[in-house]
């Protein structure tokens, strides 16, 4: 684990998470517009707002943060630290990233 207290996880190395471990809470930290239009298949929308306003609401399970860029979910993974947990992941390339790598998406830009 990166010096930060949290990782920063490259598309793949994300994807590899979520199939090896089945209790990961994948949190998407952008706006509902956003989250709408393509966010990382099985993703819950949980905005930065609202877990700035109560991060002890935050699953116990580990988890993954996803944003548009990376930047969002990062604040995101340092709060989840600060309040403790462990096993907290950061999509360092967020959905834009996780999209240009050929990965799936669910929402309205997800190919039929």
């Amino acid at each position: 684990m990166a010096s930060l207290g949290y990782e920063e996880l490259s598309s793949e190395q994300a994807r590899e998470l979520m199939e090896s471990t089945p209790d990961l809470a994948i949190i998407d930290v952008r706006d509902e517009h956003k989250y709408a239009e393509a966010h990382v298949p099985g993703a819950e929308l949980v905005p930065l707002n609202q877990i700035l306003a109560d991060p002890m609401a935050l699953p116990e399970s580990d988890i993954l943060f996803v944003c548009n860029v990376g930047q969002m979910s990062g604040v995101a993974s340092q709060m989840a630290v600060a309040m403790g947990r462990t096993n907290v992941y950061n999509l360092a390339e967020g959905t834009q990233g996780w999209m240009a790598d050929g990965l799936a998406v669910e929402g309205e830009l997800a190919e039929e």
